[in-house]
């Protein structure tokens, strides 16, 4: 009986919401009460943190938000900067990832909705507006460095 119970919740989605798990509603007004808000609709807020311009998008139907900012044209990199972005991946970024779109090199983090809390959050602020400011330099989140290359 204990075995079906386990088989139900993992099933019905029931482990996937964490305890202390943000809303769409609740993930906006975290943001607007801590950043200078730009522009805001549901699902949608532009803002400056650590006078980085930076984006939460969120599509509550599929489970997924994201925070990014825009660092340069992604054709204007060259191999060394590539490399070094693809190394920060692997090695200096934690949660928050340098992404291209359309031309445009991000920092970004990218995640599911139902399982994310309050400080994962505030921590992915931090990391996707160090990521932007430290390209160039040291390519980090300013979280944590694997080493081992």
């Amino acid at each position: 009986m204990k075995k079906i119970l386990i088989v139900l919740a993992l099933l019905t989605g029931w482990h996937s919401t964490g305890v202390n798990a943000v809303t769409q509603e609740d993930m906006e007004n975290i943001v607007k009460g801590i950043v200078k808000v730009v522009e805001s609709k549901k699902g949608y807020v532009v803002f400056d943190y650590k006078e980085v311009r930076m984006a939460l998008i969120s599509d509550v139907s599929h489970d997924r938000m994201r925070i990014i900012t825009p660092i340069t044209k992604y054709s204007s990199l060259n191999l060394e900067q590539i490399g070094k972005i693809m190394d920060s991946n692997f090695h200096n970024a934690l949660d928050a990832r340098y992404a291209s779109s359309n031309d445009v090199l991000y920092s970004a983090f990218i995640h599911p909705m139902s399982p994310l809390s309050q400080e994962q959050l505030t921590d992915a602020l931090d990391q996707v507006a160090t990521l932007a400011l430290t390209f160039g330099t040291s390519y980090s989140s300013g979280q944590l460095s694997y080493v081992g290359k």
